[in-house]
């Protein structure tokens, strides 16, 4: 029998974002370091990342070290996949600023997952790949 990915919140999947970015860069991720990138107290982060180990996706290694586990990370990608599709699809078809954008994909990242997500994926590249639009042009109202 498969285990059931954990239901999760838009927090803990910022965690699991965060860690897997923080790995990327320095193979691990520090209390400190996930503290800084979310904004929150160390003590915060030593709450979510023992509910975090609790699902088994990360693990609390000695000296502080967090890691994800192949199942964290396997979710921490599917979060990362839906952040860049909103992003392309609000700043590169929908022309809004890059802020606005990444503002909407931090919030549509954790909504829109499955097969939802498989079939917008499927919209953005269906978009990029014809020619005939490059960037849609809307005129605000006065």
């Amino acid at each position: 029998m498969m285990n059931e990915t954990p239901r999760l919140t838009a927090t803990q999947e910022d965690y699991l974002e965060t860690i897997y970015h923080l790995m990327q860069e320095d193979k691990v991720a520090r209390n400190k370091d996930i503290a800084s990138r979310l904004n929150v107290k160390r003590a915060t982060v030593t709450g979510a990342v023992k509910q975090l180990v609790s699902k088994g996706l990360v693990v609390h290694k000695t000296h502080g070290h967090i890691i994800l586990t192949d199942e964290g990370i396997a979710i921490a990608l599917t979060v990362i996949k839906g952040h860049r599709l909103f992003t392309t699809f609000f700043q590169d078809i929908l022309g809004l600023e890059r802020e606005e954008s990444e503002d909407i994909a931090c919030q549509l990242e954790h909504i829109v997952v499955g097969d939802a997500l498989l079939r917008f994926e499927a919209l953005v590249q269906s978009i990029e790949a014809c020619s005939c639009i490059s960037k849609f042009t809307f005129v605000k109202e006065e």
